[in-house]
Protein backbone atom coordinates (compact mmCIF):
# COMPACT_ATOMS: atom_id res chain seq x y z
CA UNK A 1 0.00 0.00 0.00
CA UNK A 2 1.54 3.55 -0.90
CA UNK A 3 1.38 5.87 1.52
CA UNK A 4 -0.76 7.91 -0.30
CA UNK A 5 -3.71 5.25 -0.17
CA UNK A 6 -2.56 4.30 3.47
CA UNK A 7 -3.36 8.12 4.55
CA UNK A 8 -6.84 7.79 2.32
CA UNK A 9 -7.45 4.90 4.25
CA UNK A 10 -6.95 6.25 7.46
CA UNK A 11 -8.73 9.36 6.64
CA UNK A 12 -12.00 6.87 5.53
CA UNK A 13 -11.50 5.42 9.21
CA UNK A 14 -11.56 8.92 10.78
CA UNK A 15 -14.41 9.71 9.36
CA UNK A 16 -16.29 6.56 10.32
CA UNK A 17 -14.90 6.78 13.54
CA UNK A 18 -16.77 10.44 14.24
CA UNK A 19 -20.04 9.19 13.32
CA UNK A 20 -22.19 8.64 16.71
CA UNK A 21 -23.85 5.71 14.97
CA UNK A 22 -21.10 3.33 14.62
CA UNK A 23 -21.09 0.23 17.71
CA UNK A 24 -18.78 -0.50 19.94
CA UNK A 25 -17.39 -3.75 18.43
CA UNK A 26 -17.04 -1.94 14.77
CA UNK A 27 -15.63 1.29 16.24
CA UNK A 28 -12.60 -1.08 18.32
CA UNK A 29 -11.75 -2.83 15.19
CA UNK A 30 -11.63 0.41 13.36
CA UNK A 31 -9.58 1.99 15.59
CA UNK A 32 -7.30 -1.08 15.55
CA UNK A 33 -7.40 -0.91 12.24
CA UNK A 34 -6.36 2.98 12.44
CA UNK A 35 -3.21 2.64 14.40
CA UNK A 36 -1.85 -0.10 12.38
CA UNK A 37 -2.31 2.72 9.43
CA UNK A 38 -0.67 5.01 11.17
CA UNK A 39 2.20 2.77 12.01
CA UNK A 40 2.85 1.89 8.17
CA UNK A 41 2.67 5.29 7.60
CA UNK A 42 4.99 6.54 10.35
CA UNK A 43 7.52 3.58 8.55
CA UNK A 44 7.09 5.06 5.33
CA UNK A 45 7.85 8.32 6.32
CA UNK A 46 11.02 7.41 8.03
CA UNK A 47 11.90 5.23 5.02
CA UNK A 48 11.15 8.74 2.97
CA UNK A 49 13.30 10.63 5.09
CA UNK A 50 16.50 8.11 5.39
CA UNK A 51 16.42 7.92 1.69
CA UNK A 52 16.48 11.85 1.63
CA UNK A 53 18.95 11.88 3.95
CA UNK A 54 21.03 9.77 1.91
CA UNK A 55 21.13 11.23 -1.31
CA UNK A 56 21.76 14.75 0.71
CA UNK A 57 25.20 12.66 1.42
CA UNK A 58 26.16 12.23 -1.85
CA UNK A 59 26.24 15.87 -2.54
CA UNK A 60 28.40 16.28 -0.38
CA UNK A 61 27.39 19.37 1.54
CA UNK A 62 25.86 21.14 -1.39
CA UNK A 63 22.64 20.68 0.41
CA UNK A 64 21.44 20.95 4.36
CA UNK A 65 18.41 18.74 5.74
CA UNK A 66 16.66 20.71 8.21
CA UNK A 67 14.30 19.27 10.76
CA UNK A 68 10.88 18.33 9.72
CA UNK A 69 8.57 18.02 12.04
CA UNK A 70 5.57 15.51 11.19
CA UNK A 71 3.30 15.54 13.92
Amino acid sequence: MTIEEALAKLEEITQQLEKEELGLEEAITLFDEGLSLAATIKTQLEDAKLTVEQVLEKTKGTFTLEPLDLL
